[in-house]
C-alpha cells in the first residue's frame, strides 16, 4: 500500500472499506496495456533506458500470464501491479513517472467502456436483425393495435415489430455518439495538473487504441461524465428491452394468446405441471430496473464532487462495469429469442376486428365522402359506438347533425374490413404493404451499413494496439 508519509499502516475495516479490488478485475487487462504504453512513452522520451523499459514490460508480461488476483494489503488493482513489477526488477519504482492512479484509472475505466459500447453496438445491430425478419416473416399477418392496452385500430404484426426496431436502432446510434466521447487518453494527465515530464500524450494515446487525448489534462482525471453517459446509454437501452419483454408476458398471457415462448426462453412451475413462464422476459424487466438504480446511484455519486479527483469516483466503477454487462447480455438473450416466438396468428386476425377497432377508418370515410368535418364525423361514430352501428342508424345519426348520407349495409360491412383498412394506409410508416416492404428493405441496408461501421471501429482500435505488441515484441518481450 502507498503509505509514504504515514508511520502507520490503515485500519483494517478501512482497508476494507477503500479496496475495489472485487471488482478491479474488469479492468485488469487495460492496466496492464496502460502501464506497457506509459512504458514505450518513458522510454520514447529517454525518461528510461532501453534495458529498464524491457525490464518493465517484462514483468508486466509475466503479472499478466499470472493473472488477476486479489491481495488484501493493495488498495486497488493500479497499486497492485506496480508493487508487483518493483518486486521483480529495481526498475519498476520508474515506471509512475509522470503517471498518476487518477490518469492511470481514468484511461482504463474509458478503454473498459470503449470496448463495451462496441459490443452492445453489435448485439444490437443482431437484435435489429431478428426484428427485421420476424417482421418480413409475418408481412401481412393482421393483429389488433393497442393504445391504453385497449383495442383501437387495426395494424399488422409486421408494424408492429418494425416498431420495435426503429427504437433499438436509436439505442444503437446513442451507443455510438457515447463512443465517440468515451474514445479519448487522459493519459499523461497525472494527478490533474499534468506533469513536468515531457511526454507525448498522443503517442500513448494511439498506442491504446484511442481516437485523441482529454486535452484538459483537469478535466481528465477530474470528469466521469463520460462514464454516467454510458451507464445512461445502458438504461435507455434496457428500458427500451423492457417495453418489448412486457409486451411478450402480456402477449403470452391466456388472456391475450398470441405468443407461444420458445421452451429454452421460458421455466415451468416448481408445482403447477402446465405452466410455461415467461421467466426470461422477466428478468430482462427486472435488470432495467438494476440498470436505472445504477444511474441513478452513478449520479448520486457524481453530484456536487469538487474538482480535481475524489475518491467518491471509485464507487462508480462497479456500477459502470454492471451496467455494461447487464445490457450486453439483455441484448444478447433478447435477439435469440424474438426469432423463436410463435405467433397464433389467427388469434390476432380474429381480435383485430373487435372493440369497434374500425370506428375511426368509418370516421375518415365520412370526412372523405360527404365532406363532413373531422370533429363532426368523430361525434357520429362515437354516438354510434354507444349505440348501434348499422346502415340505417349511421343515416338517422347524421341527420341529427344535419348531413344527409346514403350507405347501404354492404357499403358498411367493406369499411370494418380490416385488411382493407390497414390496406388504406399507404402514406410513409403506414400499414400497407407496399410501405412496410420499403421499410424493411431500407432498413436492411441500413444495417449492413451499421455493422459494417462497428467493426471498421473495433479494426481502427486492433491496429492501434498490434502497434504496441509491435513495439513489444522488438524488444524481445512475449508478450
Amino acid at each position: 500500500m502507498i503509505r509514504s508519509r504515514f508511520k502507520k499502516g490503515m485500519d483494517p475495516k478501512a482497508l476494507k472499506l477503500s479496496s475495489s479490488l472485487n471488482h478491479d478485475v474488469s479492468i485488469f487487462e487495460y492496466d496492464i496495456l496502460t502501464n506497457v504504453a506509459h512504458t514505450l512513452t518513458l522510454l520514447n522520451s529517454s525518461y528510461l533506458n532501453r534495458e529498464e523499459a524491457k525490464e518493465i514490460i517484462e514483468a508486466l508480461s509475466k503479472i499478466r500470464k499470472a493473472g488477476f488476483r486479489e491481495i488484501e494489503d493493495y488498495e486497488d488493482v493500479e497499486e497492485m501491479i506496480e508493487a508487483e513489477v518493483t518486486k521483480i526488477t529495481a526498475a519498476g519504482k520508474k515506471m509512475h513517472t509522470g503517471k498518476s492512479r487518477n490518469d492511470e484509472v481514468a484511461t482504463c475505466l474509458r478503454m473498459f467502456a470503449r470496448d463495451a459500447l462496441l459490443k452492445i453496438a453489435l448485439k444490437l445491430c443482431e437484435l435489429r436483425k431478428s426484428l427485421l425478419e420476424v417482421s418480413e416473416t409475418n408481412l401481412d399477418v393482421i393483429m389488433p393495435g393497442f393504445t391504453h392496452l385497449q383495442h383501437a385500430q387495426p395494424t399488422k404484426l409486421s408494424h408492429h415489430i418494425l416498431a420495435y426496431h426503429e427504437m433499438i436502432k436509436r439505442d444503437y446510434d446513442r451507443v455510438i455518439e457515447v463512443f465517440k466521447r468515451v474514445n479519448l487518453s487522459p493519459l499523461g494527465s497525472a494527478a490533474f495538473a499534468s506533469t513536468v515530464y515531457k511526454l507525448d500524450r498522443n503517442y500513448s494515446a494511439n498506442l491504446l487504441g484511442f481516437d485523441g487525448v482529454v486535452e484538459h489534462s483537469e478535466d481528465g482525471v477530474a470528469s466521469r461524465d463520460f462514464l454516467i453517459e454510458s451507464v445512461f446509454v445502458c438504461a435507455q437501452i434496457m428500458l427500451d428491452l423492457s417495453r418489448i419483454c412486457e409486451e411478450i408476458v402480456i402477449f403470452s398471457t391466456s388472456n391475450f394468446a398470441y405468443v407461444d415462448l420458445p421452451e429454452e426462453f421460458a421455466s415451468t412451475s416448481s408445482i403447477m405441471p402446465q405452466k410455461k413462464n415467461p421467466d426470461i422476459a422477466e428478468l430482462i424487466r427486472a435488470n432495467t430496473g438494476k440498470v436505472i438504480g445504477n444511474l441513478t446511484g452513478a449520479m448520486a455519486i457524481y453530484k456536487a464532487t469538487p474538482f480535481s479527483y475524489n475518491r467518491d469516483f471509485q464507487e462508480l466503477n462497479a456500477l459502470l462495469y454492471d451496467s455494461l454487462s447487464r445490457t450486453e447480455l439483455s441484448c444478447d438473450v433478447l435477439a435469440s429469442m424474438i426469432p423463436k416466438i410463435v405467433f397464433n396468428r389467427e388469434k390476432m386476425r380474429e381480435d383485430a376486428s373487435k372493440g369497434f377497432s374500425f370506428a375511426t377508418h368509418l370516421a375518415d370515410y365520412l370526412v372523405l365522402k360527404y365532406s363532413i368535418p373531422f370533429r363532426d364525423a368523430h361525434k357520429i361514430v362515437g354516438k354510434l359506438v354507444s349505440d348501434e352501428i348499422s346502415a340505417r342508424k349511421l343515416k338517422e345519426v347524421a341527420k341529427e347533425f344535419g348531413y344527409g348520407i346514403e350507405m347501404s349495409e354492404e357499403e358498411l360491412e367493406k369499411l370494418k374490413d380490416v385488411e382493407l383498412i390497414v390496406e388504406s394506409r399507404k402514406n410513409i410508416g403506414g400499414t400497407a404493404k407496399d410501405e412496410i416492404v420499403r421499410l424493411i428493405t431500407k432498413r436492411k441496408e441500413e444495417l449492413k451499413l451499421d455493422i459494417r461501421r462497428v467493426e471498421m471501429l473495433k479494426e481502427r482500435i486492433e491496429m492501434k494496439i498490434a502497434k504496441l505488441f509491435e513495439l513489444v515484441r522488438d524488444m524481445e518481450v512475449e508478450f
